[in-house]
């Protein structure tokens, strides 16, 4: 009796506990989902956008105010395909479907830190490039002490490269032809097995066991139940990408180097799920009349009808941030509102997440930024990172920072 008294307790306990609110006023919204707002106000309740609008009533109490008056609210960037934040590359083996980056991911790394000074609250690390078939990414978020409890998507696709680290193209296809038809035979085969019971052989079942775990991520991707995030490096490269996709019934995103900016066509047609590399200017000879030409390939794309996210490398100083990708873009001819969306919206509709993250609407999760200063303007800081309707950074407690900048505890 006294169990259920205090299992009743708790349960009225939960349904009276009064919602966390936060109010953010006087802001400047980009919300990419729409037009610009000059002065704003925003209500977050539990985690989530509640309410948008010029001028809010006076906040209940116990609700935390921010006032943002002269400064930028915009939703927290979206990094699509990255392979920083783990402790060591997983690319000795060409095909590796089996693994995961959740046994390589070290959230002690400074990488995790830089995102979340950065406001980038949503990164999908990928395998690297120099494989067959790569292991299983994760959508993480920067914050917390774990894997599990950073995870946002835990199985978000598998990692494909076109191009092989080693040999040639037409033994690097054919092995990964192989390894595609394989697990279709191995489908196909599970599909008309009439008794998958336990043979009672030890041995047998354990090896039976050990078979359809390596292969069950490459199974759900024949089935279409799982994407596939493809590297290619050349335009023959996507061209045979997109032949492989209607052989297997493939769902696809592209990660694109710049020398792919041939196939924007086609990548339109097939209405393809891009991501750039960081860098996405193709430089290129003629070898007859030795005139050099620069290819851009986000603009490219752009007026292909292609749409795109872009990617930071975190070993160059300008390329580690998504603002200055996405200010390079409006610098190569690409609208503002285009820029803005690949490093937020578009992202986040290619890893699946446009319905909580992305833009500043109604029912989204509370991912935003409060910034100094437009983002695009060169001059912005990010002062005050919100995830989840939490406050997850704030830029005068950011003692890393000020250690780099020599300008003590406040960093204005």
């Amino acid at each position: 009796m006294n169990v259920k008294l205090l299992a009743l307790g708790a349960a009225l306990a939960a349904v009276v506990a009064p919602a966390q609110e936060t109010i953010i006023r006087n802001a400047r919204v980009i919300a990419i989902s729409g037009p610009d707002q000059e002065k704003a106000d925003v209500r977050i309740v539990d985690g989530r956008i509640a309410e948008i609008a010029p001028s809010l009533p006076a906040a209940p109490p116990r609700t935390a105010v921010i006032d943002a008056r002269g400064r930028t609210l915009m939703p927290a960037y979206v990094l699509a395909h990255t392979s920083e934040g783990l402790d060591r590359a997983n690319e000795a083996m060409d095909v590796t479907p089996f693994v995961s980056v959740l046994d390589a991911v070290d959230p002690t790394l400074p990488f995790f830190d830089n995102m979340l000074r950065d406001g980038v609250y949503t990164v999908n690390v990928m395998p690297g490039d120099r494989t067959v078939v790569g292991g299983m990414g994760r959508v993480l978020r920067p914050v917390g002490r774990i894997v599990e409890e950073m995870t946002i998507v835990a199985e978000p696709g598998l990692k494909i490269s076109m191009f092989p680290p080693q040999g040639n193209r037409a033994s690097h296809l054919a092995k990964l032809r192989a390894v595609l038809d394989d697990a279709r035979r191995h489908h196909e085969a599970r599909e008309l097995a009439v008794d998958t019971r336990p043979t009672g052989n030890f041995a047998v079942d354990l090896e039976a066991m050990q078979i359809e775990r390596r292969k069950e991520a490459l199974v759900r991707l024949v089935k279409g139940r799982l994407p596939a995030f493809v590297s290619c490096e050349s335009s023959g490269d996507v061209l045979r990408a997109l032949d492989l996709a209607k052989e297997f019934g493939l769902d696809l995103r592209f990660v694109l180097q710049p020398g792919t900016w041939r196939a924007a066509k086609h990548l339109a047609d097939a209405k393809a799920k891009v991501i750039l590399t960081a860098d996405f200017v193709a430089e290129e000879t003629d070898p007859e009349t030795g005139k050099a030409t620069r290819r851009i390939l986000p603009k490219i794309l752009h007026d292909a009808g292609v749409e795109f996210a872009v990617t930071t490398a975190q070993t160059s100083l300008g390329h580690r941030y998504l603002w200055y990708q996405a200010s390079l873009l409006v610098r190569h001819g690409v609208p503002r509102e285009v820029a803005l969306k690949s490093v937020t919206l578009t992202p986040a509709r290619i890893l699946g997440l446009e319905a909580s993250r992305g833009s500043i609407e109604v029912g989204k999760d509370a991912d935003l930024l409060l910034l100094t200063d437009d983002p695009l303007s060169g001059r912005a800081w990010v002062d005050v990172g919100v995830a989840d309707g939490k406050v997850v950074y704030e830029r005068v407690k950011d003692r890393r920072l000020a250690e780099l900048l020599g300008l003590g505890a406040e960093t204005r």
